[in-house]
């Protein structure tokens, strides 16, 4: 025998949700909700561009939005975004690095200090007096790592490259690496 149903009980009349904010606390309440309509139409797979079609214009608004970090927090809630960035990086990194006009928006340096090539496995005591000269920016460390140092904006290659000519200048056998990336660094 079938379960007996309640006549009284109505469903849920859909609302139409208006900010990311409502759109958000409806999931939190149930993850499952769906207030979209049925559409027995199939969506033409067109509309999605592979990589090789994108525009200045869909790729511009991600471009702006990771100008000037030097990070991507990757940890607890943020773990599926930062999942999603690295889903598509090697389609976007192709197109960053074909693209000047969106390159010159995102251009984060690394700079890596080997501390296996430096005197007790320190950070080189003198990086604190960088640079001996005002031509170009004080180092700061990345995120608080005592041998790691990001650059962005205009002539950060150029800064990166130069920090490690200095450094190696005044601290024999010193090895460092830079990383040259289309989007910056995921923190998890």
């Amino acid at each position: 025998m079938p379960p007996k149903t309640k006549k009284n009980s109505k469903a849920k009349e859909p609302r139409l949700l208006s900010t990311p904010q409502e759109i958000s606390d409806a999931y939190n309440e149930d993850f499952n909700i769906c207030l979209a309509e049925a559409n027995p139409e199939p969506l033409p797979g067109i509309l999605f561009k592979p990589a090789s079609e994108w525009k200045d214009k869909d790729v511009r608004p991600l471009a702006e939005l990771l100008a000037g970090r030097i990070a991507i927090d990757g940890s607890g809630k943020n773990l599926p975004g930062a999942n999603a960035l690295g889903k598509i990086g090697s389609d976007f990194a192709e197109y960053v690095f074909t693209h000047p006009n969106i390159r010159s928006i995102i251009d984060p340096v690394y700079v890596v200090i080997d501390l296996t090539t430096t005197a007790r496995n320190a950070p080189p005591a003198n990086i604190n007096v960088y640079p001996p000269n005002r031509t170009h920016p004080v180092v700061v460390p990345f995120l608080g790592s005592n041998h790691v140092y990001a650059f962005n904006g205009a002539g950060s290659t150029d800064n990166a490259q130069h920090l490690i000519e200095w450094l190696q200048g005044t601290n024999q056998g010193l090895r460092a690496y830079v990383f040259n990336t289309p989007y910056a660094v995921v923190l998890y």
